[in-house]
């Protein structure tokens, strides 16, 4: 491989990136929208849940609980009713999301499990609450739990989702760039013009990846930029390292767009191409859902999942400060990833040529 060559081919990209007018706002605007989409429409939290109070027992007792439901913000008392029938109609019409019935010899609850996900979230919130709490007579003691919540500890949805969502900003950016790179060339004609060249075919794979990863790492900033300072997530681990471990998961989806380009014959095949191998990605990264609750042959397939390593170290030095002596695993395998897909590019440009 030539220097002057890289440069000569790093010079002619740049050039053709700067004369694309629609590439600007795609590379500056869209990962800024999507975060705000993901930070702002998409939370697991809920607030104000409308719920029914009956009361079988007066006291103290039954004050201290509703004080506690009210203050934490989680439940909205809309009705007091006399029955569990009252409280199941009350349910069944939509008027409240769960009943709480504050009996002589114990407390049930009764939630609206129409919405499973809204309904699991729910008994959580008063499991959380009611935690240790047990009607026996007023001078039982009550031994209540304490909860300590390690590295996010108001549970905020925007916590988690930043970090995630930076992770798949990436990922489309990168790889909807790439995927059109070298397709684009064959179809205005131009490819030929690379082939009477005297550039190798990782001069000119490298050409082309280099310029794409810059903007990379320059979305990675606007990103991380706006979640800190718009969406007020914190961010305890080094920006430094951060940008390190970022390097080789940008190869990894460049290098595979990169890839998607040479085997494809038109930019619309190389785009829904891509948006094939990206959406099983999203699908099995953890990113909403947790690999822990798919099927055991399912958890097996996301060891393959590149986004999968680079959420987990996004939110880990987002949230938990980590470096690479903790994820230095994850990050292994994320240049083994990286190398071994620009390899493939490499590989498949030369039988192109050949």
């Amino acid at each position: 491989m030539k220097k002057t060559h890289l440069i000569a081919m790093l010079k002619k990209e740049f050039t053709q990136i700067k004369r694309d007018r629609r590439l600007f706002p795609l590379v500056i605007f869209a990962p800024v929208i999507q975060l705000f989409l993901f930070g702002y429409a998409v939370s697991l939290d809920i607030k104000e849940i409308p719920i029914a109070i009956m009361k079988e027992k007066q006291g103290s007792y039954s004050d201290e609980i509703l004080l506690s439901l009210v203050s934490s913000n989680y439940f909205l008392i809309k009705e007091n009713v006399n029955s569990l029938h009252e409280v199941e109609n009350a349910i069944l019409r939509g008027r409240v999301k769960a009943g709480l019935i504050l009996g002589e010899k114990g407390i049930n609850v009764v939630i609206d499990g129409s919405d499973n996900n809204t309904a699991e979230l729910i008994e959580g919130y008063f499991e959380k609450i009611l935690a240790g709490k047990r009607i026996t007579s007023e001078k039982t003691p009550v031994i209540i739990p304490v909860f300590r919540v390690l590295f996010n500890p108001e549970l905020k949805t925007v916590n988690f989702m930043v970090p995630g969502v930076t992770g798949l900003v990436l990922l489309i950016i990168t790889m909807v760039l790439a995927s059109a790179i070298l397709v684009k060339e064959k179809e205005i004609g131009t490819i030929e013009h690379i082939f009477v060249t005297p550039l190798s075919s990782s001069e000119v794979i490298l050409g082309k990846l280099l310029p794409f990863l810059i903007i990379g790492l320059f979305d990675l900033f606007l990103v991380v930029a706006a979640g800190i300072f718009i969406f007020k997530t914190p961010f305890k681990g080094n920006f430094g390292f951060l940008v390190f471990t970022t390097f080789p998961f940008i190869l990894t989806t460049l290098s595979l767009g990169i890839f998607i380009s040479i085997t494809s014959k038109t930019q619309q095949q190389a785009v829904m191409t891509a948006f094939m191998v990206m959406l099983p990605n999203i699908i099995l990264s953890g990113f909403m859902f947790p690999i822990e609750n798919m099927p055991p042959v399912i958890q097996k397939l996301t060891y393959i999942v590149p986004v999968k390593y680079y959420i987990i170290i996004l939110r880990s030095i987002f949230l938990k400060g980590a470096g690479l002596k903790i994820l230095w695993k994850e990050t292994s395998i994320l240049f083994l990833f990286g190398f071994t897909f620009l390899f493939l590019s490499i590989s498949a440009f030369k039988k192109k040529l050949s």
